[in-house]
This record gives structure tokens, sequence and C-alpha cells, in this order.
């Protein structure tokens, strides 16, 4: 049922429009004809119904006066569109579903109610429906881009990878400007095939993900995966490098495969050069190899535990839970089972709560996504990199 305020802001839009109207109309008609002129009455009428509150039979109203009166259009796509916003979509398609009863509409005017019609079915969730009215409007002049827009967004939602590619390329046709999303879509594809075992369709699919830089990236990953899944090792860790050096951030999802993917080979020495060689090069990511290795109780490098125990010793906030000088000076045996019972209570800490955020929105998650959910924007979302030690000041 509609409410009173979405009625009387319903009145608002009716008065303004029919204030709006009137007004041009009397001043065309006075340079013509000085006779007086005459409000329409059913205006006058819905009018007082909205300030009165009654609410059903303003609506009625509203909704006859638009099969008899073309100056009314505006108002009732205005009607329309705040019964939508106000989550009243059951009202919003009755509206929409008269005007497109109307045989007097023009082309423009015919594809305006059908496209707020599918923004109803879409808000409503009835994804089929909207599907429909938005691929009918794909050949619009004035809303085709913005119906194969709305499209996506169905494809998208559905997770119909396929139909998302297609509608993308249209869009590239109508806009001459190449979309970044085509390659994850091709990713996401990818993905699905591999985790149903299927990774030659999944290579197959990687093919499209080289059409961006980002693509390119994700497919780097789940390629390596592959190499990993069929004991590819040596081409397996030439990827996962390549991930770490275009994008450290991602450590805590490249660190624990790229080490497996050593040690499996028999390649333990080598390791633990890669890892002092991304230390040397870049000093701050041992602070990030630390938090990752402690994520994932990852510690049997040396130069793991060398970050590990740099971290505990050089945080401003665990100082202040022990004396850094006599950590640093007992034996080796006590001191790493103080580390060993660090590591554990910052382990609870990090998977106390999300470990993710999107750079764009601010969206938190438990696990790498690479389309945000909340925003809608892809391969936005990364590992915090941080313990959040506020918790425990709370």
């Amino acid at each position: 049922m509609p409410t009173e305020a979405t009625f009387f802001l319903a009145g608002l839009f009716v008065i303004a429009a029919a204030t709006g109207w009137l007004f041009a109309r009397h001043s065309i008609k006075k340079e013509s004809d000085p006779s007086p002129q005459t409000i329409n009455a059913d205006y006058l009428r819905g009018l007082n119904l909205v300030l009165n509150r009654q609410t059903e039979e303003a609506l009625e109203l509203f909704v006859r006066m638009a099969k008899v009166d073309d100056d009314t259009l505006e108002t009732h796509f205005a009607l329309g569109h705040l019964f939508r916003r106000r989550g009243e979509v059951d009202r919003a398609i009755r509206v929409h579903k008269n005007l497109l009863a109307r045989s007097s509409l023009n082309e423009m005017q015919r594809d305006q109610a059908q496209f707020s019609l599918a923004q109803d079915y879409l808000s409503a969730g009835f994804f089929d429906r909207a599907e429909k009215l938005f691929s009918q409007l794909g050949n619009s002049s004035s809303l085709g881009e913005a119906s194969i827009q709305s499209l996506v967004d169905i494809y998208e939602r559905e997770q119909e990878w396929g139909k998302a590619i297609e509608a993308h390329r249209e869009l590239e046709i109508l806009t001459g400007e190449k979309s970044t999303e085509i390659a994850h879509y091709y990713c996401e594809l990818a993905e699905n095939a591999r985790l149903d075992g299927d990774l030659a369709l999944a290579r197959q699919h990687l093919k499209g993900s080289v059409r961006s830089v980002s693509g390119a990236f994700r497919g780097a990953l789940i390629k390596a995966a592959i190499a990993q899944e069929e004991k590819s090792y040596l081409e397996a860790l030439g990827l996962y490098e390549q991930v770490l050096d275009a994008d450290p951030r991602l450590m805590p999802e490249v660190l624990p495969k790229l080490f497996d993917c050593y040690h499996k080979d028999g390649r333990e020495d080598e390791c633990e050069i890669y890892l002092q060689s991304l230390v040397d090069k870049n000093p701050s990511l041992s602070d990030v190899i630390a938090y990752t290795a402690i994520l994932v109780d990852l510690e049997r490098s040396q130069v793991i535990k060398a970050c590990i125990e740099k971290f505990i010793m050089e945080d401003s906030v665990l100082a202040s839970f022990f004396d850094a000088e006599y950590f640093a000076n007992i034996p080796d045996k006590s001191r790493e089972k103080v580390i060993q019972g660090i590591t554990s209570g910052l382990r609870d800490l990090a998977y106390s709560s999300p470990r993710y955020r999107c750079n764009t929105c601010g969206y938190r998650s438990e696990k790498i996504l690479w389309h945000c959910p909340s925003c809608k924007s892809w391969e936005s979302i990364r590992p915090l990199q941080r313990f959040q030690f506020e918790k425990l000041m709370n």
C-alpha cells in the first residue's frame, strides 16, 4: 500500500507539473487567444484528494487521466519513478502499464514507457521480464545504450557471463569504446571451467582475458592454478612471481601457493633466495610477508621467520605488550615459543573480522572477490594486509 508520505510527495510532483504546464499553455494561448483559460477539473480534484490523504482515490484518478490527457504524460512518468524509488514497485508497474496501453504515444514516448516498466521489473527482481523489455529496446535511438547497459547489469547479477560478453560487444559498437569488463567475464568462465575440471575449456576462455591489463593479470593467476594442478610447478612459479611483481598487495593470496610449488618441486633453497630478493628489493614487503605467514601459519622458511620476528619487534602496538629488549636477549628456544604464542593470537585477531576491503566503496568481505557486490566495480577488493589492533583497544 502507498504511504501518506508517498502521495504527499507525489502531489508535489503533480502540482509542479500541472503548474508548469498551465503556465506554458496559458502563455502560448494568451498570444493567440485572449479568452480566459480553465484549469483541468480532474487536476484540481486529484490535488484535493492528495492533500486530503485519499490515496487510493487519487491514484485511480491519476491513472485515468493518463488515458485521456496527453499533457499529463510527464507527470505520470514522474509519479511512476517516485513509486519505484519508494519501493512501491507494484504501483509503478501499474502506472507504466497504463501508459503503454495508450495508442496515442509516439515512438519515443513508447520507448520511455517500456524502459520505465523494465526498470520496475528489475527493481522487483523479475529479471526475465526486464531482460525481455530491455532486449526489445536495444535498437532504440534514444534508449538503446541505456537498455543494453541494464542487460549487462542483469547478466552480471545472474552470472550469465556469455550473455554479458555479447551485450558488452553491442555497447562497444554503439560507443566505440573498448570494454575492460569482457576480460573479467572470460576469467569468470575460465575459473568455472577449471573448478569443473575442464582445463582445456578453461585455457580456451583465458584467451579472451588479454583484452585488458587487469584481465591478463587475473588470467595469470588462473593459468598458475591450472599449472599447479597439473604439477607443472616451474610454469606456475613463473606466473605467481609475475603476479607478485605486478601487485604485491596480493601477497596473502599468492605466497602460500608459491611456497607450496617451491617445496613440492624440491626447490626449498631457491624459495629462500626468492623471498630474500623480494625483501632486498623492497624492504616494506617484509611486513607484508610476515602478515601473510602469520595468517596462513607459514613458518618453515628462515626468511619468513626473520620477517615475523622483525614485525613483532618493530610494531609499535605490539611493543606496548612486552619488553622488546628482554625479548631480543632471551634464548632462541624461549623466543620461538613466545613468537608462536604471539602469532597464534594475531591469527585469531585477523580471522575475527573481514580481511578484504573494496578500494572503491569500502565494502568488506571474508575472501577476495573480483566483482564488488556493493559498487559493482571489478578488481577493487584487496587484502587489508594489516592486523586490526584497534579491536584490542575496545
